[in-house]
């Protein structure tokens, strides 16, 4: 049966998604095994699990979430019992509450619900975050595709290792994602007082939202009088968060501080670049990555949101923010997706740019790409020698991980040349 050339990309990219959704399960699965024959029983291998048994212990027990007493317990219905150091095949991931407290406010809601309920209400709610978090930044990004090709937009989306964990493992990041993606979207409509709240939920996740809300933070009050409403709105709602957290557990923001230290180490934090390039090298240029990042936030600061420096300086805020974590976890990334989309926007012009820029755009493009042919070759592996392959060839498609924001942020600089290289900022142009 032919297939018709304008349901190709459809299908393929509702093919990409049912292979890497399968291979996270599958990898999951390994993961799981590894811990069953390391002694651990039954499990709710979910990220959300310590926050809601946080939530639960503080809001119906008066309980620190933050105790050893209450990380004891966390570890114990995430991994089946408490961790053991002196173990050394026991994981190094303590699990602890390792969130700011008003993130309680978030699941209070669900604190009377069994943990199998809330896992599979949240991992309907993050798919639903992922479909509008890609809908939301194809409208800010000024994309006009069609139904097809937005389909296939979510598709491929959802087809990336960054989604695939996330909404498997119930990971916060893809609904602060959709958090940023809503600002960023009411900021174009003008609903301001949206932008601002919904920013400061997405402070819940400081390590993936700070630099976003610095950006635009910076955009509304350089003009004060016509942007306000969004840094009060923001300031606002953050003020009430801490100061309900302080009355359900005073001196918390100590807690949560000093927590921050055992967090880098037993989940051995490191970026991308430190990965790469060691202490130093990696250290030089990161500092090179903020400075571009800052220049390109400061060019926009009085530009409407509809202009072309703005969309550019959120690309490359949002790509720096994954480059800068300290953690190669890949959901982290699912802040990319407006960084993609830029580049889709952006590529008949890249062809006119120079062989540089086509390299660096088609670098961004095969990092992305390179987990759906390394799984695409396990998953035929299989069912041709009827095998599983080495646990450790499963890794595969992690390969290019730590490249893939930093490659994107290569792909961006020749965009910023070309705006540089114009003087000064000049509206959208047309598609």
């Amino acid at each position: 049966m032919r297939i018709p050339g304008k349901h190709f990309g459809t299908i393929l990219a509702f093919a990409l998604a049912l292979l890497m959704w399968g291979y996270y399960a599958h990898s999951r699965q390994l993961v799981e095994q590894r811990l069953t024959a390391s002694g651990f029983p039954e499990r709710n291998f979910s990220d959300l699990f310590p926050r809601w048994l946080g939530t639960r212990e503080l809001l119906l027990g008066g309980r620190d979430p933050y105790s050893p007493e209450i990380t004891r317990e966390i570890q114990r219905g995430y991994y089946g019992r408490p961790i053991d150091n002196s173990r050394a095949s026991d994981p190094i991931d303590e699990q602890r509450f390792a969130y700011p407290l008003f993130v309680v406010f978030l699941l209070a809601p669900t604190i009377t619900l069994p943990f199998s309920v809330v896992k599979a209400l949240f991992t309907v709610i993050l798919f639903a975050s992922a479909v509008w978090s890609v809908l939301l930044w194809i409208q800010v990004i000024g994309l006009k595709p069609g139904r097809g090709q937005t389909l296939s937009y979510i598709l491929l989306a959802l087809a990336t290792i960054p989604y695939a964990q996330g909404i498997q493992f119930q990971q916060l990041s893809v609904l602060v994602a959709f958090l940023l993606a809503a600002a960023a979207y009411a900021l174009t409509t003008e609903k301001f007082i949206v932008a601002g709240l919904s920013l400061a939920v997405a402070a819940i996740k400081p390590q993936l939202s700070v630099y976003f809300i610095g950006c635009v933070l910076l955009w509304s009050v350089w003009r004060w009088r016509s942007r306000k409403s969004v840094a009060i709105s923001f300031c606002a709602l953050l003020v009430v968060f801490i100061l309900a957290s302080e009355l359900l557990l005073p001196g918390w923001p100590s807690q949560f501080l000093s927590g921050i230290g055992p967090y880098l180490r037993y989940t051995q934090a490191t970026t991308s670049l430190h990965e790469l390039f060691g202490r130093v090298g990696g250290t030089i240029a990161l500092v090179f990555l903020a400075v571009v990042t800052a220049l390109t936030a400061w060019r926009a600061k009085s530009e409407a949101v509809e202009s072309d420096d703005f969309k550019l300086a959120i690309a490359f805020v949002l790509v720096f923010t994954c480059i800068s974590i300290p953690s190669l976890a890949p959901h982290n990334q699912v802040l990319l997706v407006p960084v993609y989309l830029q580049l889709v926007k952006e590529g008949k012009r890249v062809r006119l740019d120079g062989r540089m820029a086509r390299s660096l755009w088609c670098a961004a493009w095969l990092t992305l790409a390179w987990p759906w042919v390394a799984g695409t070759i396990l998953v035929a592996t299989c069912v041709f020698n009827r095998t599983s392959p080495s646990p450790r060839l499963w890794d595969l498609p992690l390969a290019t991980n730590p490249l893939i924001p930093i490659t994107a942020f290569g792909a961006l600089l020749p965009l910023l040349v070309r705006r540089l290289g114009r003087g000064g900022h000049s509206v959208q142009e047309s598609q």
